[in-house]
């Protein structure tokens, strides 16, 4: 039997002013992070002990189970200081919600020698998935693995074959043990490049039968892990709850940029080159007006993103409830147009940051190139949601992931 860890109480409060805290360090860090194509076991070592993977893990495996505002939160602070950081950090947290809809078995096994253990994954079925005695055999390359170099363990997706002749076979998730997979060294890319988004390969690779959830079980609010913890934390839909974590780094992006080019702006005058020298940068109309813009689309991000948060709570763990395709509906569009909104706001600020901006060590260029890249997921596909999102308002069977 698992011995359950002595849970140290920390505040909600406490645990976003030790984010907040953590963020000029991850700002500090980011330059280098993205040269060594992934994120330093210092950082996630300070994230481990200021407990940080413990706001959503849990109670039985000595987490915290907090709510998904005071988990933005805190993503949102590290997001401001680097957007790659923030998005293997927000992997690491909410694995531990996706580790608690497994059976408890498979939980057992993964916290019951290592209560901080974390994770990340590759999502997208592939692979070859074999029953075999006991479990099935995994073949294959899983991409986009962000945060492999730093978990303990890899969510791996595949379709697991039909129970029952006539089925069809089911698209789902397992978990490996990262060192059991072959780590690629090959994520070289334009932005989010400290995310180390490698692919795992692995050939016959084991894994017993209780590592098993279905796509279909993470959608209906009542996963095996859910079942077995009775908290309604777990009663939400996967894709309810996992995108806000990783949607967040564009807006956190967006704020540290504007922060950033608002101080920077203050002090500059111009070299005389094509307006007279001696010009006081922030007097110029055009960077009013940008800053103006930019500013608004972050306030427009925040307001979506805080008030679905709010939403999704009273109803998922105030009330209980069963969140329903419409309310499916309004969380996906609100994850994809934070982001449109976050790209859209640092597309202003780059356009006025000169050609000081474009150093690497300039904060505005690599939040602009992380959030473009962070748009390019197939979760924020902005063409694809609100296509989907118009289908549901249209009446229509919506087409995609929710």
């Amino acid at each position: 039997m698992t011995t359950i860890p002595k849970i140290v109480d920390v505040s909600r409060e406490e645990l976003v002013e030790r984010a907040r805290a953590l963020r000029p360090r991850i700002a500090e860090l980011a330059e280098k992070h993205e040269r060594d194509h992934r994120i330093s076991d210092e950082i996630i070592e300070e994230m481990r002990a200021q407990d940080f993977f413990r706001l959503v893990q849990p109670k039985r495996f000595g987490g915290l189970e907090y709510d998904a505002t005071t988990m933005i939160r805190c993503l949102f602070e590290f997001a401001s200081g680097d957007a790659s950081t923030a998005w293997v950090a927000a992997l690491a947290v909410v694995h531990q919600w996706l580790f608690a809809q497994f059976p408890i078995e498979c939980q057992e096994e993964i916290w019951g020698d290592n209560p901080g253990a974390v994770g990340c994954g590759s999502y997208a079925p592939a692979g070859e998935c074999l029953a075999v005695d006991g479990g099935f055999k995994i073949s294959g390359e899983y991409h986009f693995t962000s945060g492999a170099d730093i978990a303990d363990w890899i969510l791996l997706g595949v379709f697991f074959p039909p129970e029952n002749e006539g089925d069809k076979p089911a698209p789902g998730f397992t978990y490996a043990r990262r060192e059991d997979l072959e780590v690629l060294d090959n994520w070289h890319v334009m932005g989010l490049a400290a995310t180390g988004s490698k692919t795992v390969v692995c050939k016959d690779l084991f894994v017993p039968g209780h590592r098993k959830v279905t796509f279909e079980e993470l959608a209906s609010g009542n996963s095996p892990g859910c079942q077995a913890h009775g908290s309604n934390l777990y009663r939400y839909p996967m894709m309810s709850f996992i995108p806000y974590t990783i949607a967040t780094a564009a807006v956190g992006a967006l704020n540290g940029a504007l922060e950033a080019f608002t101080d920077s702006v203050n002090g500059r005058v111009t070299r005389g080159a094509v307006v007279l020298g001696g010009a006081r940068v922030r007097e110029f109309q055009a960077v009013q007006m940008r800053i103006g813009r930019a500013a608004a689309n972050l306030k427009a991000a925040k307001a979506m993103l805080f008030e679905q948060l709010a939403d999704g709570h009273e109803k998922v763990i105030v009330r209980g409830e069963t969140l329903d395709v419409a309310d499916r509906m309004e969380h996906r569009i609100t994850q994809a147009k934070m982001i449109e909104l976050s790209v859209e706001g640092l597309d202003e600020i780059f356009a006025a940051v000169g050609g000081q901006g474009i150093n690497h060590s300039n904060v505005v260029q690599r939040a602009w190139r992380d959030a473009h890249a962070i748009a390019h997921h197939v979760s924020f596909n902005w063409d694809a949601v609100s296509s989907m999102y118009g289908q549901h308002l249209l009446g229509l069977e919506p087409q995609g992931q929710y």
